[in-house]
């Protein structure tokens, strides 16, 4: 009977492991790529994949530096790169060997905001075209980010800002809505930069929890 027990656990134990090629394994990081859109600092970059392992345990591939598409490139109100553009042309970019792309660039990134009944957004001529930090839709597989509006691109103040505009995204990405607590990284920047400097780094733990239960990359 006792020999029963034991195979029965056995049995058990070997059905809650993820079996792969050579026997039971963990369950994969989140895998992603960053690409640097242009000339991006490698200092910038080693700061995303700092923030990107700390906060969402990702495995993280640093691409090849790479040319913002001209379809992406207005003068409506200023030089600069429509971020919804710049999504849909990452997603294509991105390789099925990671799970999540995002984007970094040095160049001012804009969107149009609309109000609830879909119009654009009052004063038109300020929404119509609406320099960004970033940009992630949730569920997504690509986001972006710029740095135009950090900083000097060398203070500890830009680096912070960079690291939690990253995972933000990444966060939306990953399914995460904004979150009403205002210390924790995916609170709503409401235009503000100082929303940014006032949160935190870190995800808090309804975030957390959240990505834990099953909140995936797609």
């Amino acid at each position: 009977m006792r020999q029963l027990w034991i195979l029965l656990f056995l049995f058990c134990l070997h059905c809650g492991v993820k079996q792969g090629n050579g026997g039971p394994q963990e369950e994969l990081p989140l895998a992603v790529l960053v690409l640097p859109l242009e000339d991006v600092p490698a200092a910038q970059l080693d700061s995303v994949r700092m923030a990107l392992e700390q906060q969402h345990k990702a495995r993280v591939h640093i691409g090849k530096q790479t040319t913002l598409p001209a379809s992406a490139y207005t003068t409506l109100r200023s030089p600069r790169y429509r971020a919804d553009t710049l999504i849909a042309w990452l997603r294509e970019l991105k390789p099925d060997s990671v799970d999540l792309i995002i984007g970094i660039t040095g160049q001012d990134i804009s969107i149009t905001k609309y109000d609830a009944l879909g119009a654009i957004k009052e004063p038109v001529g300020k929404y119509r075209d609406f320099g960004i930090f970033g940009l992630g839709y949730i569920g997504g597989p690509s986001c972006v980010v710029s740095t135009f509006r950090l900083g000097d691109g060398r203070s500890a103040v830009f680096f912070d800002r960079l690291m939690k505009v990253t995972v933000h995204e990444i966060g939306h990405n990953r399914r995460l809505p904004h979150c009403p607590d205002p210390s924790c990284v995916m609170r709503d920047a409401v235009e503000r930069m100082s929303s940014i400097d006032a949160a935190g780094r870190m995800l808090c733990a309804r975030c957390s929890a959240s990505l834990q239960g099953g909140n995936g990359p797609l």
